[in-house]
């Protein structure tokens, strides 16, 4: 099994614009959740479980870019996009 490497050859240019996807995404995935959260009410099941994946994963983005908003000098140019 292969390891994974420590040292990132990453530009803040290239920090910023993984930010700026990780929010995008977040909107998105925050409206998708919302959606299946009033669908989970009505039918149940299936939409219950895709809230419930959809929270995780918005849950690990938020973390995410908590920690890159952490290691940037200054702030986050991207934070205020969302």
């Amino acid at each position: 099994m292969t390891r994974p490497t420590p040292c990132f050859d990453l530009t803040v240019e290239d920090v910023d614009l993984i930010e700026t996807a990780l929010c995008q995404s977040r909107d998105i995935l925050s409206d998708r959740c919302l959606s299946y959260e009033r669908y989970a009410h009505i039918e149940g099941g299936q939409s219950c479980e895709k809230a419930l994946r959809t929270g995780e994963t918005l849950t690990r983005i938020q973390e995410l870019l908590g920690r890159l908003n952490s290691q940037k000098p200054g702030g986050s140019p991207a934070a205020g996009l969302s």
